[in-house]
């Protein structure tokens, strides 16, 4: 959340990359259940005053994140400012301050886990055989690697937020929830913000498809482990795109919330 983003581009950068597959779900999904539990707590009485402060903070971050993503060269810092973006649209729920906020935002979070963690199981698999996150280096991708150029191509469409993909599912609970209780705002800065996230999801797509590879470009042949965290990456964001009640229901019940 901006302004306590600055530790991450360079983490996300100069780790390995499946510390960097974690650090992009596990502290951001700790950090919201700590949150919650905190705002849900005594500062509770003080809702008028932190609500415009989060709210706030939300617009921030998700302007500073997809902003600052357009200009990078390197897909992990790309998604490294990603998920900053992904933050901001998450606060919303804490925002909204309601069981269909509170539901909505760990729909949210168990959606971005999910395609997140896909896209990085990628970029493990390019990085491995070519020693390099250099976006550039994608090109031609679709020719060499066409498995996982399509499988890439689809975690970045459901970041984007595109149905029918698990991405679209948990943008959808976040908006309604904010339009229900009139934060009109945030629902319109989060839909801008989404648009210029998409925007940088496909310029890496159209690396992929419309770039001619390297000639010293090869086959990349992703390790079994890999492979498994890729298909089940792929199963879940089409079945949660697809079918999420199972996910709602779930995450209802983790909050002792009923489902909206």
């Amino acid at each position: 959340m901006v302004p306590f983003h600055f530790w991450c581009p360079d983490v996300y950068e100069g780790a390995p990359t499946p510390v960097t597959a974690f650090f992009s779900v596990g502290p951001k999904l700790l950090g919201f259940a700590v949150l919650l539990r905190f705002l849900l707590g005594g500062s509770a009485l003080f809702y008028q005053h932190w609500m415009h402060l989060l709210g706030i903070l939300a617009i921030a971050t998700m302007v500073v994140g997809n902003l600052t993503a357009l200009a990078q060269t390197n897909i992990k810092r790309l998604l490294a400012y990603s998920s900053i973006a992904h933050a901001g649209y998450a606060l919303i729920g804490l925002v909204v301050n309601t069981t269909a906020g509170y539901i909505s935002l760990f729909i949210y979070l168990a959606t971005y886990i999910v395609m997140n963690l896909g896209a990085f199981a990628v970029v493990i698999a390019v990085s491995n055989q070519t020693k390099s996150d250099e976006i550039k280096d994608y090109a031609g991708l679709s020719a060499n690697s066409p498995y996982l150029a399509a499988l890439l191509s689809l975690f970045l469409i459901s970041l984007a937020g595109i149905p029918p993909l698990a991405g679209f599912i948990g943008k959808f609970y976040i908006f309604s929830s904010a339009l229900k209780e009139g934060f009109l705002y945030l629902a319109i800065a989060a839909a801008i913000n989404s648009v210029i996230a998409a925007y940088y999801y496909f310029n890496i797509i159209r690396v992929m498809y419309l770039l001619p590879s390297s000639a010293s470009a090869v086959r990349i042949k992703p390790s079994l482990a890999l492979n498994l965290a890729l298909v089940l990456s792929l199963l879940l964001v089409l079945a949660m795109g697809l079918y999420p009640k199972p996910v709602i229901d779930w995450v209802s019940t983790a909050l002792a919330f009923p489902a909206p």
